[in-house]
């Protein structure tokens, strides 16, 4: 049988990302898939809290944006050692992108990358077309 190509598309920090990697686990994922673990962080957003005006120093911006990207790198390896544990290969891929960029980000490593196959979560995707 083919060694499938498989996106696993999530947040690792949402609760969503655990139950969408449960329902793959469960019902799709096979021992021998190679599984891309991927998540296109949005910086915009992870910025903006429920406020509506925020004030950020460069210094403290550069900091910020470190931090938020060293919390989703832990979080990513958290999930893909879950799953390693399980005995799937996992490669983790983490972009960077502008909020109304994410959808392309990804279809574009899916494309680029003949991937068999997409999973992900519908949380937050409302205004995602492809």
């Amino acid at each position: 049988m083919k060694t499938r190509e498989i996106v696993l598309a999530v947040d690792p920090e949402a609760e969503e990302a655990t139950k969408t990697i449960q329902w793959a686990s469960e019902n799709f994922l096979r021992q021998d898939d190679r599984i891309h673990l991927v998540m296109v962080l949005a910086m915009d957003a992870e910025f903006m809290d429920d406020q509506d005006i925020v004030t950020i120093t460069g210094d403290s911006l550069s900091e910020l944006e470190n931090e938020i990207t060293s919390k989703t790198t832990k979080a990513m390896n958290a999930v893909a050692n879950n799953l390693k544990s399980r005995g799937y290969h996992v490669m983790e891929h983490i972009f960077k992108s502008k909020p109304e960029m994410a959808c392309q980000v990804l279809v574009d490593y899916i494309d680029t990358s003949k991937m068999d196959c997409l999973i992900m979560g519908s949380r937050n995707l409302s205004g995602w077309k492809r």
